[in-house]
């Protein structure tokens, strides 16, 4: 594994993820009393990013279908419950889900040396 420099730790607050570029790997860093944790923004179910605007708490909820996904360890938590911002019902999620079972996001360890935050890539 390769460890990459994601900056000091004051550079994030707690609660509050932010999303940067780990060499080729675009991630979620999400910091809270625990300690920090780092998911990949892509979704699990159609590759699309997660972006920032759909987190709650510790969870990400994917903006295109509605998934979602622990910022803590990857699970996920609810597959496919709307289209677009629009609320599914429960029959017409398996159509949206395309086949694809719910899959836990990538995530990568977080280390942090002194004041430093590192992931390892």
């Amino acid at each position: 594994m390769k460890k990459v420099r994601l900056g000091s730790v004051n550079e994030f607050p707690l609660d509050q993820p932010r999303i940067l570029r780990a060499e080729s790997v675009m991630v979620i860093v999400y910091r809270n009393q625990n300690g920090f944790y780092a998911v990949e923004n892509r979704c699990s179910h159609l590759g699309l990013p997660l972006g920032l605007s759909h987190v709650e708490g510790e969870t990400v909820t994917c903006p295109f279908h509605g998934s979602k996904f622990s910022l803590c360890s990857g699970e996920n938590l609810d597959w496919v419950t709307s289209f677009a911002g629009a609320k599914l019902p429960e029959w017409s999620r398996r159509l949206v889900a395309m086949g694809k079972t719910p899959t836990a996001l990538e995530t990568f360890p977080v280390s942090v040396e002194g004041n430093e935050v590192f992931i390892s890539l």
